[in-house]
């Protein structure tokens, strides 16, 4: 009887555990069979993740201040979000005022207007002094009026919604081309061989690289493959989960390039495993001529000529909250806060910049700064450059992009080995303020306008390249406010801290002559 019922419990061990095991070897993802209880979800849209208990916004992580930090207090992450937010809105204004597809705060346009006029109005009102526009004449700007990526094959046709033209893209002419479809994997040798792309759109998958912002396509050179094989178009499906739209720099291509969502990306490649797919593709641009932009200006008048230049671009496509409307918030944020210190203890004079930007053709404020550093520079002994000054922490899990209520890690630049106090500086005030930084600083500003000075200007930076850089997923709630304040407050600790030093512990010796070709 005792051996029997062992027998009857060892079996049903065995039942059990090769159930478990069985479950634990399941695919999941996409991947995954779906049950008749749980129906396939769609293309880059898999099974949702767990429902949210609370909103984002209003449980992110905070950094308290010690009693003997409290003058950071009017350094508030929820008043620095009225900046990101009001830009945020200008950004949605100029698409909703007939700019559908190619939007945000663009150089040259209304939006670029607005968002000029917003910065002078709030400079006067903290009580700057010289506030005014420093105008440029534009080059003629690519501006991509309309269109459109349809694919037909097996009886569907899909309209690819997420298609976005890369920066400077060639046009099509009269209705545009029709193509047959070539999917080229990720675009390397091995996948175009044996495949005649000449003549045809070729489809690529490209693996994003945050943190640069590159992915694989630009950087394995699958674009340029594709187009030195002969291909007519190029669609390249940016592999982030849903469906994110994401406006790539210029490619550098001479036929029409685009980059598309992930969901759009796969139900097309699924349609071209289906049979011949045909692919209509137009891309009406005008170069369009006569626009202006301008640096904003604003000056915080110390007891010294010496200076601090703290710098913010104004423009950015889509929402772009955290590139940049996160950094002209640091910005505002620094000028309210330094107003507030009499004028007789503020050792050196300080210059609020809203640059133009860079996002589009012509960096006009940051050559100007270039082009005349050794007069602006001379006595300068700090430039901060807010850019991408928060971003809550993103995950990649699975087939979902998840937010977590803590702030991304930061790129920084302080300084330099050739500036050791100045970098000191910015490391204890990152620390102390709750900055995430890595423990490899960049060997010069990590970009922006700054990204051409730092050999020249003692220079701090500390900005994140998040995976949704330049898309459509870069709103305001993706910034978080206590990460905001953070990286301002360090900023002015920083600027403190620099006060405390003499020029010549700041500036890095002049460049010995060079002997080159002697």
């Amino acid at each position: 009887m005792r051996k029997t019922i062992w027998l009857l419990f060892t079996l049903i061990v065995l039942i059990v555990l090769a159930t478990v095991f069985g479950r634990a070897q399941a695919p999941v993802g996409r991947g995954a069979q779906p049950s008749a209880a749980a129906p396939a979800a769609g293309r880059g849209a898999p099974p949702p993740p767990p429902v949210a208990v609370f909103k984002l916004e209003d449980h992110f992580l905070q950094w308290r201040l010690l009693p003997s930090e409290k003058q950071y207090e009017s350094i508030d992450g929820k008043r620095l979000m009225e900046t990101v937010r009001a830009f945020t809105a200008i950004s949605r204004k100029y698409r909703d005022s007939g700019h559908p597809q190619f939007w945000g705060r663009i150089i040259g346009t209304s939006a670029d207007a607005e968002n000029q006029q917003w910065l002078l109005k709030k400079f006067t009102d903290i009580g700057l002094s010289d506030v005014h526009l420093q105008s440029f004449d534009m080059v003629p700007q690519w501006m991509p009026q309309s269109w459109e990526v349809i694919a037909t094959g097996a009886g569907k046709t899909l309209t690819l919604a997420t298609a976005q033209p890369s920066y400077g893209s060639t046009a099509t002419t009269g209705p545009g081309l029709d193509l047959d479809v070539v999917y080229a994997g990720l675009g390397s040798e091995a996948d175009f061989a044996g495949r005649d792309v000449r003549g045809k759109a070729v489809l690529l998958f490209s693996m994003p690289l945050p943190g640069s912002w590159r992915h694989t396509a630009t950087a394995e050179q699958a674009i340029r493959r594709a187009q030195d094989k002969g291909a007519a178009a190029i669609i390249c499906s940016i592999q982030l989960p849903g469906n994110i739209r994401t406006q790539l720099y210029p490619t550098n291509t001479t036929v029409p390039t685009f980059s598309m969502g992930m969901k759009d990306g796969m139900d097309f490649r699924d349609l071209v495993g289906a049979g011949p797919v045909k692919a209509k593709v137009r891309l009406d641009v005008e170069m369009v001529p006569n626009q202006k932009t301008a640096t904003v200006w604003g000056t915080l008048p110390g007891t010294t000529d010496e200076t601090i230049y703290i710098l913010g671009h104004r423009d950015g496509w889509f929402e772009s909250a955290t590139d940049n409307a996160s950094g002209v918030a640091t910005m505002v944020g620094l000028a309210e806060y330094f107003a507030k210190v009499p004028r007789a203890e503020r050792r050196r004079t300080i210059v609020f910049l809203g640059t133009s930007g860079h996002h589009n053709s012509g960096n006009y404020s940051g050559t100007y700064l270039f082009d005349h550093r050794d007069e602006l520079f001379k006595k300068t002994a700090l430039m901060i450059n807010a850019e991408h000054t928060a971003t809550a922490l993103p995950t990649l899990l699975g087939e979902t992009i998840r937010l977590s209520n803590t702030a991304s890690g930061m790129l920084w630049y302080g300084g330099g080995n050739e500036r050791p106090r100045l970098q000191d500086a910015a490391i204890k005030a990152f620390e102390q303020f709750g900055v995430p930084i890595y423990a490899e600083p960049e060997r010069g500003a990590p970009g922006g306008e700054m990204s051409r000075l730092w050999p020249y200007v003692p220079g701090v930076q500390a900005s994140d390249y998040n995976m949704f850089f330049h898309s459509d997923f870069e709103t305001a709630e993706t910034v978080p406010p206590p990460g905001l304040a953070a990286t301002t407050r360090a900023y002015a600790k920083i600027i403190e801290e620099a006060n405390k030093l003499n020029l010549s512990d700041l500036q890095r010796p002049a460049p010995a002559p060079s002997t080159a070709g002697r």
